[in-house]
């Protein structure tokens, strides 16, 4: 590589080219590259006035957790203000999960909600940034590079690696053909130890003017944990903010 870019410099002065010249024209014709893809995906997903307009959202469907050997239902209340409250009803079990602004709080059938941090939180934020990564890439929210080509399910995507100013770290897969984000994997470190979280989409299908995957399926450090079917959603509801309220607050 060293030797490759010593020969573009003196291919470069026995030219009469700036070098400097040269390689800011190679960084911007990657930028470009860079956000043309970005717009091909706002695009493939209905426009940037489309996802601009979803302020909030009711989900529901069916969910299977892998290692809880258990299913049952999944509802899910997402709102732009980082606001987050999913509810899990297995045969054996239910989880409520609640993300509000900096703070996220869980409880279950036998235990009452009580705040969480580390990986617990984690979780509940890098949801939400799945859900609202469209609207993200919108507003430019993050600094974007590219990673490489990859497969995700049999399908060709390109890798790119997003970072924003609050410390968020993710990779968005996106398919080189539909430019539809087939999955998204955020990085965070507890204790000095790196851990990933992974979710990958597919079933896309249109709901108004926009596109939504219907098949969502889960993983912590490449080990599949859950998928969800979803039955249904629901754009703009109205969402009180007192659903993402805890009623009782129990520290972890």
């Amino acid at each position: 590589m060293k030797a490759c870019i010593s020969f573009l410099i003196l291919l470069c002065v026995c030219s009469g080219i700036d070098p400097e010249v040269l390689f800011a024209e190679e960084v911007t014709t990657e930028a470009q590259r860079i956000m043309s893809i970005v717009e091909k995906v706002i695009n493939a997903y209905g426009g940037k006035e489309s996802i601009e307009s979803i302020q909030s959202m009711h989900i529901k469907g069916e969910i299977e957790a892998f290692m809880l050997h258990d299913y049952g239902t999944y509802e899910l209340y997402f709102k732009r203000g980082k606001k987050l409250r999913v509810e899990t009803k297995y045969e054996h079990s239910s989880e409520i999960r609640i993300l509000n602004g900096e703070r996220g709080y869980r409880g279950t059938g036998v235990l009452p909600l009580e705040e969480v941090f580390g990986a617990r939180y984690f979780a509940m934020a890098y949801q939400f940034r799945h859900l609202d990564i469209l609207h993200d890439l919108v507003k430019g929210t993050y600094q974007i590079q590219t990673m490489g080509k990859s497969s995700v399910s049999g399908s060709d995507v390109e890798v790119f690696h997003l970072n924003d100013k609050n410390g968020a770290i993710m990779d968005i897969y996106i398919d080189e053909h539909t430019f539809l984000i087939l999955k998204v994997t955020g990085y965070f470190k507890e204790k000095g130890k790196e851990l990933d979280l992974s979710v990958e989409f597919s079933d896309f299908k249109k709901v108004g003017a926009s596109v939504f995957p219907f098949r969502i399926t889960n993983y912590a450090g490449g080990l599949k944990i859950a998928q969800t079917v979803i039955d249904n959603y629901l754009l703009n509801p109205d969402i009180t903010d007192s659903l993402f309220e805890p009623t009782i607050i129990r520290s972890l």
